[in-house]
């Protein structure tokens, strides 16, 4: 199969994305961290989201072309349980958002 090496290798987009995502993730989770993991459990917790995060933005993006990453995310969406909510934009994303927009930096 000619594309499985390309497959096989997170893209640098997708590896951006899931910086980004992950520390979001990680941000929105500070006040549990503070609470309830030391800093060491949180230390090797965010590299185990970071790459969860980057291999489900790399099996969206190859689900079209991978028989392999569509069976990953078809799996994995299945496992969504049904009693989960939809989720809700993060209080300090709307907060900075508001804020900006007060300011007319809006575009």
């Amino acid at each position: 199969m000619p594309n499985t090496p390309r497959i096989l290798a997170p893209t640098k987009t997708s590896q951006q994305m899931a910086m980004f995502l992950a520390m979001v993730v990680r941000n929105a989770m500070e006040d549990f961290h503070h609470e309830y993991l030391t800093d060491e459990q949180m230390k090797e917790l965010n590299p185990i989201i970071r790459n969860a995060i980057c291999t489900g933005l790399h099996a969206l993006r190859y689900c079209d072309k991978s028989e392999g990453a569509r069976s990953y995310v078809n799996f994995h969406t299945l496992c969504i349980p049904q009693y989960w909510e939809p989720p809700d934009l993060l209080v300090d994303f709307i907060e900075t958002v508001k804020m900006s927009e007060s300011r007319g930096a809006w575009k």
